[in-house]
């Protein structure tokens, strides 16, 4: 692996890891804290944040030499796991609640968001080093 791609996987991990510790510091306000403007802005919130895990965890992970199609699945079981995680995590915040949905919602985000760093890196070449 070339010099740039070591520091793009190190650069999209640390990423992913600030990424992660930015949304799971989120959920852990009170729900009362947070004011959303429209009804289904809650899943898409989780569809958005989720998303951009996704769309790092794939990116990460195709510099780590794994395939497009594992790079897709390994950040779509990710963020799925991080999701269960997370509604599991917000049981015992206040103002929060466990969703079935919310997970669905998360889960979703990150298959999308992990679809679109393919899409995106066949438009801009430079995201992924070519294996």
């Amino acid at each position: 692996m070339s010099t740039g791609g070591h520091s793009r996987r190190r650069l999209y991990f640390s990423l992913l890891v600030v990424w992660v510790v930015f949304t799971f510091f989120l959920t852990s306000l009170p729900g009362q804290s947070l004011h959303l403007p429209f009804r289904v802005s809650d899943k898409a919130a989780h569809l958005g944040f989720y998303g951009v895990m996704g769309f790092l965890c794939a990116l990460w992970r195709r510099e780590s030499g794994v395939p497009v199609g594992r790079a897709i699945l390994s950040a779509l079981f990710f963020t799925a796991v991080a999701g269960a995680v997370d509604e599991v995590h917000q049981k015992w915040i206040p103002g929060r609640s466990m969703e079935l949905l919310d997970w669905v919602a998360d889960t979703l985000g990150g298959g999308i968001g992990a679809i679109f760093s393919v899409l995106l890196s066949h438009l801009l070449p430079s995201l992924v080093t070519e294996w």
